[in-house]
């Protein structure tokens, strides 16, 4: 088996967890507790008709700053356990962003499979605010940029968990045009004439701490993008449905984490499609390098890919692009080995234009 189909093999277990945090959880958003004193009721301004500028392109992601904060999910074992219901969220706000202390995130944050879970307030870190834990660490600095650091070590208690169903991950994930409080249309994936992304990726530390026991196939830091193409036409008979269009920024196996084109998979949780866009066409860097690379280009060729390579498997039930829009986003990482990681990323952007 190649090192990129081991990848792919790898993979699933991710989907298994974060496919909740783009639809079903989205559908979820707009019925959160109102219980919770701590929540933030005021709305973030953004913008929410995304094709008025889509002439000079327009931004998809809002709030990638950051400055909104998260709604955050605590530590459990699995999206399904009572731990990870709805009225158990709750926010994480930077003291260095007042103007947003009401304001209700853009974004969620899943904290699935860690043995610990983060608490306020944020402390000082540096030029940034950070959150916490033996297991884990999360900064929010000036203009956007973050941090996210792991210690498998800790998580794990020093031995690989192999059978462990829910690995150690911290997900950032928010809706596009998918429905929630923020949701904004983006128009269909059939009237863009290009979808440019963007993100600066850069690996801090690295020890991969490989023990008795590891195994490449199963243990493994990893740092996806993962961006819905989705069926929002309430018309279609193949509405709700949608395709995982992953990018791939770090794996700490081998430095280029997709190395060929039309590579895909079935995700056997949700059924659904992943596909995977080659890393080569978006840098030609290599972030096992401890550099900041960027990641920039057009993606929307692979989300119509995407798209016909699922209907052709017969996952999807609709073909018609115009069916389809960006449904969400997410990002963060997860563990299953027991590597001490710190990664930072900044400038994330997805930007659309129909001229």
């Amino acid at each position: 088996m190649t090192g990129a189909m081991q990848s792919i093999e790898w993979s699933v277990s991710l989907f298994k967890q974060i496919r909740f945090i783009i639809f079903r959880a989205a559908l979820s958003l707009a019925v959160l507790s109102p219980s919770s004193a701590a929540w933030a009721e005021q709305l973030m301004q953004i913008n929410r008709n995304l094709q008025e500028d889509a002439s000079t392109g327009v931004e998809l992601i809002a709030d990638n700053k950051f400055e909104a904060g998260f709604a955050a999910t605590p530590a459990c074992n699995s999206p399904e356990e009572k731990a990870c219901a709805e009225d158990k969220r709750y926010e994480l706000k930077s003291p260095a962003f007042p103007n947003m202390a009401e304001v209700k995130p853009v974004w969620e944050l899943r904290q699935w499979g860690s043995q610990s879970t983060f608490s306020n307030p944020a402390v000082k870190y540096g030029e940034g605010y950070a959150w916490t834990t033996a297991d884990k660490r999360l900064v929010i600095y000036p203009g956007g940029r973050v941090e996210m650091a792991a210690n498998g070590e800790s998580e794990f208690n020093s031995e690989y968990r192999n059978e462990r169903p829910s690995k150690p991950s911290l997900i950032a994930g928010q809706s596009i045009a998918g429905p929630s409080p923020y949701s904004r249309d983006t128009g269909s994936v059939a009237d863009m004439k290009r979808l440019i992304f963007n993100v600066d990726f850069r690996k801090l530390y690295e020890d991969q701490n490989i023990q008795a026991g590891y195994d490449p196939k199963q243990n493994a830091m990893i740092f996806p993008i993962n961006f819905t193409i989705q069926n929002l036409n309430t018309e279609s008979k193949g509405y709700g449905q949608y395709v995982w269009l992953q990018i791939n920024p770090y794996d700490d196996r081998r430095e280029t984490a997709v190395s060929k084109r039309d590579q895909e998979m079935t995700d056997i949780g949700t059924g659904m499609s992943i596909y995977f866009v080659p890393t080569a066409s978006l840098t030609d860097g290599n972030t096992h390098s401890g550099e900041w690379v960027t990641f920039n280009g057009d993606i929307l060729p692979f989300a119509k890919r995407s798209v016909e390579i699922a209907f052709r498997k017969g996952i999807l039930k609709s073909k018609d692009l115009s069916d389809y829009k960006i449904g969400g986003v997410n990002i963060g990482y997860e563990l299953s080995g027991l590597n001490i990681t710190t990664m930072e990323f900044k400038n994330l952007s997805l930007k659309m234009f129909k001229d």
